[in-house]
């Protein structure tokens, strides 16, 4: 999506919707939810929803577990057409017992979910902050502030300009 930005984003403002996916890719250092990403860039992936006006991303891969144990699954594995899928890739929620259990990178993703919603609240309220916020955090599709207590703290003062 980075690399054809204008006309996506056009899409997006002439009523058609132009979400972002992942699967196998982007690597490096875009937003994912690889296991073993940190779980900022999992969060993140709704904070570049947000600054770059995408309204949607496109899930996949909640339950696609092999016939192994998706518990011990830490790896790529093999899928169809000889792909590697990496870690994480394929399924964010476990099954146990005929139960499905979420995985942190499933909060993770939710919680960006969440934080995407206060940004729309906030443009609404005050576009010019809202973007002060996300353009202090989400730098470019790949570059963005790694910094928890940063993180931390535009969340909370997110969180105090919707309290006001």
């Amino acid at each position: 999506m980075n690399e054809n930005y204008e006309f996506y984003n056009n899409k997006n403002k002439n009523g058609k919707e132009a979400w972002f996916y992942t699967c196998l890719s982007p690597k490096g250092e875009y937003v994912n939810r690889f296991i073993e990403l940190p779980l900022l860039k999992t969060r993140y992936m709704h904070w570049v929803n947000f600054k770059y006006n995408i309204p949607g991303y496109l899930h996949w891969g909640l339950n696609y577990w092999n016939e192994g144990d998706p518990f011990g699954e830490q790896t790529g594995i093999q899928y169809e057409g000889g792909n590697i899928l990496p870690g994480g890739d394929s399924w964010i929620i476990y099954p146990k017992d005929g139960k499905l259990f979420s995985s942190i990178r499933y909060d993770a993703m939710r919680d960006g979910l969440v934080d995407y919603e206060l940004f729309k609240m906030l443009e609404k309220k005050d576009p010019v902050k809202a973007k002060e916020i996300i353009d202090q955090v989400i730098y470019a599709f790949d570059k963005y502030d790694n910094n928890i207590e940063a993180f931390r703290r535009h969340r909370r003062y997110l969180m105090e300009l919707l309290s006001e």
